[in-house]
């Protein structure tokens, strides 16, 4: 089993208009949805995971910061990684400034997703719409809302990123053979 190594990781993530899994990926494993930042009618404020929270943790415990605050409502760009779960929520996916796998069957509430995390929603109208697992640094354009919110499923999640309509499409019949294929051959 590898482990991430920052040092050997591509340069720079994905880039916008089109968010796909890496140039390290093969053909087969391609992201089968895009993000296009022609969709935000801002221009988008480049957030990073590091912006969340005040460093170093004070007895108070997480305090968010300034930048975050400032960015609020706004249209931002944020890069990071997919967390790999389970079971996939329709209409969301968490992103995480380093790779996560969650076992929600085995570990429960007690996962090791880091502070810093951004829970990214869909448009209201492709809410039943599941985005498959990317592998890989990517891009995400939306509007950044910042606040406690307690999830459908008991999750409490401080950031969410939401993306335009025109941010996600459905798969072509080829892209739905590629995604199927690389599930039988993952390494």
């Amino acid at each position: 089993m590898s482990r991430f190594n920052p040092t050997s990781a591509p340069a720079r993530p994905a880039q916008a208009p089109w968010l796909f899994a890496g140039p390290w990926q093969s053909v087969g494993t391609v992201l089968a949805w895009a993000v296009c930042c022609i969709a935000c009618a801002q221009t988008p404020v480049d957030l990073a995971f590091r912006d969340f929270y005040q460093q170093p943790l004070g007895p108070r415990g997480p305090q968010i910061t300034e930048t975050l605050r400032r960015a609020d409502g706004q249209t931002v760009r944020l890069v990071g990684f997919m967390v790999q779960q389970e079971q996939a929520q329709p209409g969301r996916f968490m992103l995480s400034p380093r790779p996560v796998q969650m076992s929600e069957h085995a570990d429960g509430d007690a996962d090791d997703l880091p502070l810093a995390l951004a829970t990214v929603y869909l448009d209201t109208e492709q809410q039943g719409w599941v985005v498959p697992y990317t592998r890989g640094l990517i891009a995400l354009t939306g509007k950044l809302e910042v606040g406690r919110f307690e999830e459908l499923d008991g999750r409490v999640s401080w950031v969410r990123l939401r993306l335009p309509a025109q941010a996600t499409r459905g798969m072509n019949p080829l892209e739905l053979a590629a995604y199927f294929h690389s599930l039988q051959h993952r390494h």
